[in-house]
């Protein structure tokens, strides 16, 4: 059971903040509060169960921000565990850090919190200074986008050191007080980067922004962080790098839930970048230069290093020839097709087999040659480590030959890690999706790159097992109306202690209304153009009764048609997902409705989650046609494949149920909060004249439905 002190504390931190005006007690979220406790203190499992863990849908308003904050807090004072809250955005990690987290503070419930984000977000006290000072920094550091240096931009960079020297500033982009926008081509530069990190050897490190906030995290009894982070940090062989507390001392809260299973293969993924091999290469005699200098500079005692830095050379000259052998064979699969804004040409590999040409030249040949320049690197650096200089740290210039070298050895394990993973055999069981993309009309850009499909298992047993009890959550989880598809994804399944729970959502949804269609044209690849016309045709009577619209598309190709073909009279009304960033597009609309005017938002996938436009902002929602999968996708390809190779049926088992998912989300940006209204209108006539509409149509908020012919 939860232990009495656990419910005293949850119900007298919720007295309190009833006490507040704005606070309103939500059913749902009373439900909320006590199953997530009783998952933590494990009420639901039982002795041969290896999971503490509950999947939440939590529909929109339902309060499941606070409905996990609230008793994951107390339970961990109480079992003195560490919160890790993990999310798929920075948006959302703000809201919960800068509202969320301290309203329970204020209700009196005691604990320290700390962010962490990845290192980039940081900036770097050193590589800031060599910005000011050092016209050679960036050429040594060779992976930074290089920047014209103007007065104005070492001003800025200079303001940023006072600010960090004088404690006004903790270092974190996010946090930044003054008025400069750090989304800069220029924060590349002075920004922590791990790469070229040279740690205790820095003159800055007990001062350094990244490594204080670390001291944070350790403090801190509720942590919040994105996914990648989590995995970055969980699946880390480093044990020095380390920055969340151990698993078995977490709870660990998966906001966005249904994120996981792609960002769980985004971390497991590799990709082999032959423009970033051949950025090595280009820079080879520099690279080897750097060693002789460090070496030489620092006295290390590293043997011959004439013939170390010679055996290099001929490495480097193999790794551009073995590269240019595979580029050759990859034009080929590519063809001549040219990259353009909406299509960069791709070739998937079936059956993740790559041609045994392709399998030589990267297990025999490349990798050999990439862990030959490895473990050169990895001697020096490790010559370092013994040394524990101050020669190092005290001389700016070979701390960036050590950074240098830092960064090269990186940028090799990568690629090692790729071939490894492109080489690989395919397990029947799990799957893989290999394939080649063309970046750009340049002969090098292109990479090879490879994915694991099913990887339900290795999450399970690498993250969730480990830790002390996990929570999932987010606004849609159910696929056509079950948890059938999340489950199978992440290998969460009740026999092994996972609870599942639908909180229901508060709103009145009668106050709104789906509009589908039975005549339209059918909005397949070969029909987009007729789609289009057809929508524009009708688009204009669809929406003169409303000032704030919302157009989404499932893909940026039909975006831009639809919006090129919209009459004068609306295209001056809208604002197109990439003219500007997104935060701007919405304060825009914003700004539109309070002065009484007109405005169109007109975005793909981006637009049709995280957008929050209550009441009045938004009250009309067109979606262009449902969101299934780009066919072009070759993962989405690798894994439909794979799955018709088990003898099932993908269409069912994965386009029809993550589909629905995305088409809740769409018609979901209409109803933020209980003044909202207006009607969702769908052109995609197959939610009528297939038989796999009925089962879509029955999945959506409940919502008055209406059929136009």
């Amino acid at each position: 059971m939860v232990p009495d002190k656990v419910k005293t504390l949850m119900q007298k931190t919720l007295n309190a903040m009833r006490d507040d005006d704005a606070f309103s007690s939500r059913k749902g979220q009373m439900i909320m509060f006590a199953e997530v406790a009783k998952t933590i203190h494990g009420v639901y499992q039982q002795e041969d169960q290896p999971h503490r863990a509950l999947v939440v849908e939590g529909q929109t308003g339902a309060g499941k921000t606070l409905g996990y904050l609230l008793p994951a807090i107390a339970s961990a004072i109480a079992l003195k565990k560490h919160v890790v809250v993990a999310t798929a955005n920075v948006a959302l990690q703000q809201q919960i850090i800068n509202h969320d987290l301290p309203r329970i503070r204020k209700a009196g419930l005691h604990f320290e919190q700390a962010f962490v984000a990845g290192r980039g977000r940081y900036l770097c006290r050193r590589d800031a200074e060599a910005f000011v000072t050092d016209s050679d920094a960036a050429d040594l550091l060779m992976d930074r986008q290089e920047v014209q240096r103007t007065r104005k931009t070492q001003d800025q960079v200079e303001k940023l050191i006072t600010l960090f020297d004088a404690h006004r500033w903790n270092g974190l982009k996010d946090d930044y007080p003054g008025k400069v926008n750090l989304d800069t081509p220029w924060w590349g530069q002075i920004s922590a980067n791990r790469d070229t990190c040279s740690r205790q050897s820095c003159a800055h490190y007990h001062d350094c922004a990244f490594f204080n906030a670390r001291k944070d995290v350790r403090e801190a009894q509720v942590i919040v962080t994105n996914h990648a982070m989590l995995y970055a940090d969980m699946l880390h062989v480093d044990p020095e790098m380390r920055l969340l507390p151990p698993a078995e001392n977490t709870i660990l809260v998966f906001d966005e839930a249904h994120h996981i299973r792609d960002t769980f293969r985004s971390a497991l993924a590799a990709s082999l970048d032959f423009n970033e091999l051949s950025s090595i290469d280009r820079f080879s005699g520099r690279l080897v230069n750097h060693i002789q200098s460090l070496v030489n500079g620092a006295q290390l005692s590293i043997g011959d290093v004439e013939a170390l830095t010679q055996r290099m050379r001929d490495d480097f000259k193999n790794l551009a020839s073995h590269a240019g052998l595979v580029i050759d064979l990859a034009s080929g699969y590519l063809g001549d097709e040219p990259a353009s804004r909406f299509k960069k040409p791709i070739h998937r590999f079936e059956q993740g087999q790559l041609p045994q040409s392709l399998h030589l030249l990267i297990a025999d040949q490349l990798l050999p040659t990439l862990e030959g320049l490895h473990e050169a690197c990895q001697k020096v650096l490790g010559k370092v480590t013994e040394a524990k200089s101050k020669t190092i740290a005290d001389d700016s210039r070979l701390q960036n030959y050590h950074a240098s070298i830092r960064n090269l050895a990186q940028g090799l394990d990568q690629a090692m890690q790729a071939c490894v993973l492109l080489k690989s055999d395919v397990n029947p069981k799990h799957g893989i999706a290999r394939w080649l993309v063309r970046h750009s009309d340049m002969r090098v850009d292109i990479s090879l790159n490879a994915t694991p499909i099913q990887v339900g298992r290795q999450f399970e047993r690498e993250i969730v097992t480990p830790t002390f009890a996990t929570i999932f959550t987010s606004a849609t989880l159910q696929t056509l109306g079950n948890f059938r598809r999340f489950s199978e994804q992440l290998s969460l399944y009740q026999k092994d202690g996972v609870q599942f729970l639908v909180i229901e959502s508060p709103f009145d949804y009668s106050k709104a209304e789906v509009v589908t269609f039975s005549n339209l044209p059918e909005p397949s690849f070969q029909n987009e153009a007729v789609h289009t016309k057809a929508i524009i045709k009708r688009f204009s009577k669809d929406v003169e009764e409303h000032q704030a619209l919302l157009m989404l598309f499932a893909s940026r190709r039909q975006m831009q048609a639809f919006a090129d073909a919209l009459p004068n009279s609306l295209k001056a009304d809208a604002l197109v997902q990439y003219s500007s960033t997104r935060d701007s597009l919405i304060r825009e609309h914003k700004k539109r409705i309070d002065q009484g005017k007109r405005s169109l938002l007109i975005g793909c996938q981006s637009f049709s989650e995280g957008l929050d436009l209550p009441a009045e902002y938004l009250t009309w929602v067109g979606i262009a046609k449902l969101p299934f999968a780009d066919v072009n996708c070759p993962i989405a390809a690798a894994e439909s494949e794979h799955i018709a190779a088990l003898g099932l049926h993908p269409f069912a088992l994965i386009a029809l149920p993550d589909t629905s998912r995305r088409l809740v989300q769409c018609v979901g940006r209409l109803m933020r909060s209980n003044a909202c209204h207006g009607r969702v209108v769908i052109y995609d006539s197959r939610l009528q004249n297939k038989g796999y509409g009925k089962q879509l149509l029955s999945c959506l908020p409940p919502m008055r439905q209406r059929v136009v012919n």
